[in-house]
């Protein structure tokens, strides 16, 4: 699921709306992935990192390492994976994405999309595409993206808040902080290894709204307290 460090490019599209230059990259579990999908992913976030620096040397490194390991993946059949036809346009999307080639990644999971056999295949992919659009400024079609995510798996913590900052771009700021609010009202979610912490940790962009909506604001005080009292019984241990 797409997931590392975003930012806000400075540059406006022509309706006005601010573009999101780079995300980051999760999977719900590690057990989740092949040794070469983790490997992809890793990269992926490493290169987002790098085009946020505008790091030209390692951006260039870092995409010829992914193609690289694309190949092989390709030559595997995804590492023999049961549904390699999703998987291998999946992958490759989630690389033309951390490229910067958002448009053709959104071309491939489009194919992608029509194999996913599975709900957790769909939230992946509609996921992958409400973030995209998201980041293209195109938050209205992010949205519609976002409702087949959830549809799939209402309680995908990736797509709710991919999910509410589409709602919150294409002005639907309630809607946008009741997602919050719901995340907040449900403290097993909010744990030091969870990807609700990750987001919270390591996404500035999410940080960046919680500047204006009040639940997201209470969930950062909410994880705040939390990593406090982890780390006095750390010591205390």
């Amino acid at each position: 699921m797409n997931q590392q460090s975003p930012r806000h490019d400075e540059t406006r599209l022509a309706n006005g709306v601010t573009p999101i230059a780079t995300t980051i990259v999760t999977a719900s579990s590690s057990d989740e992935l092949s040794p070469i999908e983790a490997s992809i992913m890793d990269t992926c976030n490493a290169l987002h990192e790098a085009r946020d620096r505008q790091d030209m040397r390692s951006i260039r490194e870092l995409s010829e390492h992914l193609e690289k390991l694309l190949d092989r993946y390709d030559e595997t059949d995804g590492e023999d994976h049961p549904n390699s036809a999703w998987s291998r346009a999946n992958q490759r999307a989630l690389a033309l994405s951390a490229m910067g080639r958002i448009d053709e990644a959104i071309r491939l999971e489009l194919v992608a999309i029509k194999y996913a056999d599975t709900p957790r295949r769909q939230e992946i992919s509609y996921g992958n595409l409400a973030d995209r659009c998201l980041r293209l400024g195109e938050p209205d079609r992010a949205v519609e993206f976002f409702l087949d995510a959830i549809n799939a798996n209402p309680e995908s913590v990736p797509v709710l808040i991919t999910g509410a900052h589409a709602l919150y771009e294409a002005g639907y700021l309630e809607q946008a902080d009741t997602i919050f609010r719901t995340l907040l009202d449900n403290a097993q979610l909010l744990t030091p290894s969870s990807e609700l912490g990750a987001y919270l940790d390591c996404d500035v962009r999410t940080r960046n709204l919680s500047e204006v909506l009040p639940s997201l604001a209470a969930l950062y005080d909410q994880w705040a307290a939390l990593n406090a009292r982890v780390s006095r019984q750390g010591g205390a241990g």
